[in-house]
């Protein structure tokens, strides 16, 4: 089995019995590089993640265990979890400014306390850490609290780590 399809695999079903064979054409049999390898994984991540994605798949399960239509058309037409509001997006602003603030007593604490060195560390986090803690409020209102754990917490930690190296 060649890698493109071994990373196909990483994807749903029904993403792969959708998409799978034009994803194999545009791959290709060119060797992938390692950013090419990210970009599909991330890809696979976002596809397990996305509402739509896992509505075909239960509308296809209902439909292989011989559901109703009635169910079948209450999976597929179900309606999209809410739209952002000038509510929510109030409350993000608010989440950032405050956990901006935050960082800026943190800094100043450092700075007071001879740690120019944790200060410095601190100040390349600011705006990364406001914005990934705001999302939830805001960019991601609506999806699945596991989504948005992975995708926070995964931002974070990759920020941490970025940062540390």
């Amino acid at each position: 089995m060649a890698a493109t399809e071994r990373l196909l695999r990483l994807y749903p079903r029904a993403w792969r019995d959708r998409y799978g064979q034009e994803f194999l054409a545009t791959i290709g049999n060119e060797p992938l590089g390692p950013q090419a390898a990210i970009d599909i994984v991330s890809g696979a991540i976002d596809a397990w993640l996305s509402a739509d994605v896992r509505r075909t798949t239960m509308a296809q399960r209902v439909a292989r265990t011989g559901g109703g239509s009635t169910m079948l058309k209450s999976i597929i037409c179900e309606p999209k979890q809410g739209g952002v509001t000038i509510r929510d997006g109030l409350i993000g602003a608010v989440v950032m400014m405050g956990i901006t603030l935050l960082f800026r007593a943190l800094i100043t604490a450092a700075t007071n306390n001879d740690m120019a060195s944790t200060a410095s560390y601190l100040k390349g986090f600011v705006f990364p850490v406001a914005f990934t803690l705001s999302m939830p409020f805001w960019l991601m209102k609506g999806q699945p609290w596991k989504a948005q754990l992975v995708i926070v917490g995964g931002t974070l930690v990759l920020l941490v780590a970025v940062r540390y190296l």
